[in-house]
C-alpha cells in the first residue's frame, strides 16, 4: 500500500515480522523518512497485549503518518535538535489518538 504525504509518496508495510527487521525492536511501528516507508509489526495476542490489536494497529498507523507529515512539512529538522516537539513521541501520540475524534467534530460541525 501507498500514501500520499504532502506531496511525496510513502510504502506503508503492514504486519512485518518484527524477527526480520532490525528497527521493531522494542517498536510496534516506526517511519523512515530516509526511504519514505512506514513499517507497522505484525500484532500478536499475548499475555502482555491489549485485547483490540485491531484498533491499536490502526493507532500505530496514525502514529507513523503523522511522523510522516512532521517531516515532509520541514518540522522534523526545523524544530530544534533530537527530540524537539516534532519528533516528540508523547506530542505525535496525543495527534494520532485525538485525530479521528477532531475530524469527527469537523464533519458534525460541517467544516472539513
Amino acid at each position: 500500500m501507498r500514501v500520499n504525504i504532502l506531496g511525496t509518496d510513502y510504502e506503508i508495510i503492514l504486519d512485518a515480522d518484527p524477527k526480520k527487521d532490525k528497527n521493531m525492536i522494542d517498536n510496534d511501528g516506526y517511519c523512515d523518512h530516509s526511504v519514505r516507508k512506514i513499517v507497522v509489526s505484525k500484532l500478536e495476542q499475548d499475555d502482555n497485549s491489549l485485547e483490540d490489536l485491531v484498533d491499536y494497529g490502526k493507532k500505530v498507523l496514525r502514529h507513523e503518518i503523522i511522523h510522516a507529515f512532521l517531516c515532509e512539512s520541514g518540522l522534523r529538522e526545523c524544530s530544534g535538535r533530537a527530540g524537539a516537539w516534532a519528533q516528540n513521541e508523547e506530542m505525535v501520540d496525543w495527534i494520532a489518538v485525538q485525530a479521528p475524534k477532531i475530524f469527527e467534530a469537523f464533519r458534525q460541525c460541517n467544516c472539513i
